[in-house]
């Protein structure tokens, strides 16, 4: 039986906005290229880097995969 893992609210609510800040920076950026668009690019990346995380955690190793793949092949 396959495992439902819930998804963190929280972590999507960051994703959002840090995607909204990062295109308003990208977006004020190309129109006159200061640094405080560039500081909002970087915090709005810094605030999407938890849920790709948290993405990266659940999938499997690429270790883990060879050993089930192993043992599938045992029976």
């Amino acid at each position: 039986m396959k495992e439902i893992k819930k998804w963190p609210l929280g972590l999507f609510v960051l994703d959002l906005l840090g995607a909204i800040m990062a295109a308003i920076g990208i977006m004020g950026f190309i129109d006159n290229g200061g640094t405080d668009e560039l500081l909002l690019i970087i915090v709005g990346l810094c605030l999407m880097l938890p849920l790709i995380l948290h993405i990266l955690k659940l999938l499997p190793s690429a270790d883990s995969r060879k050993e089930k793949d192993k043992l599938d092949g045992e029976h």
